[in-house]
């Protein structure tokens, strides 16, 4: 298996958020939400254009393309969102050309996610060739650096405190394993013994104590898709600063003022 130097990305500009500002209308899509002078999604698909790695992007969109204002100039092409995440993550996949070669998934609202982040990123995943799935973490201590109190759902391994990013590279010929996954962890979520027979009382126990590791996490990843999976962390804290609530959303604004 190798990865290539540049690859397809897919970025989603759909999905739902918790709450908004009084007055504010709900778009179509949480990607569409302005941010400063721009649609939070649109930030994110600057980072992907200006990336050396990013060969082609497909914006999977609420909004038709025809309706799409010229901040979304850079998008190869555009793929309607679906219901939900999985089904626009579909549509996504659908669009690229090989079922093979490794595919960048973005999360729509990522604002300040910037070209080094998404760069630094597939080239850690290149010294991964071996992987199928990518899956991107982010250490507490680089989150609090640069964004310091912004929440997260942390989880506490041996090596430290993470939190998942918003970056995820994977072969669309693991995206059907990837789903079924996803619907078995949400079916086992409330039942321990389910979940042991899924991730492996090995797993869950080390977890528990505080005790599991990087390698441990990617082994059981592996034993659940059917397909090696590598951690890739980041050190770029703006690959997790997403935007799902009212709260984050106006943090979020206040730094895009700040910083611009």
């Amino acid at each position: 298996m190798s990865f290539p130097d540049r690859v397809e990305a897919i970025l989603l500009a759909g999905g739902n958020i918790e709450s908004l500002p009084e007055g504010e209308r709900t778009p179509p899509g949480k990607g569409l939400l302005p941010i400063g002078p721009l649609p939070m999604a649109a930030r994110a698909l600057r980072a992907l254009v200006e990336s050396p790695r990013v060969e082609r992007v497909i914006l999977v969109s609420p909004v038709e393309a025809q309706c799409l204002g010229p901040e979304w100039v850079g998008a190869d092409l555009v793929a309607p969102a679906g219901a939900d995440l999985v089904q626009s993550l579909q549509a996504g996949l659908a669009r690229t050309r090989a079922p093979q070669a490794p595919v960048l998934t973005v999360a729509g609202d990522l604002p300040f996610l910037s070209s080094p982040a998404v760069t630094d990123f597939l080239g850690r995943c290149a010294g991964r060739p071996e992987a199928s799935v990518w899956y991107g973490f982010m250490r507490r201590e680089v989150s609090e650096k640069k964004f310091p109190g912004v929440r997260h759902t942390w989880a506490r391994l041996t090596e430290g405190t993470f939190c998942g990013t918003g970056l995820v590279a994977l072969r669309p010929q693991v995206a059907e394993r990837m789903e079924q996954a996803v619907k078995w962890l949400a079916r086992a979520r409330k039942n321990p013994l389910r979940l042991a027979a899924i991730l492996g009382w090995r797993t869950i126990l080390a977890f528990a104590l505080h005790r599991l590791t990087i390698p441990m996490a990617e082994e059981s990843a592996r034993r659940l898709l059917g397909v090696p999976c590598a951690g890739i962390e980041s050190p770029y804290a703006e690959t997790a600063f997403n935007v799902d609530c009212c709260q984050t959303l106006l943090e979020a604004r206040r730094l895009a003022t700040r910083l611009g």
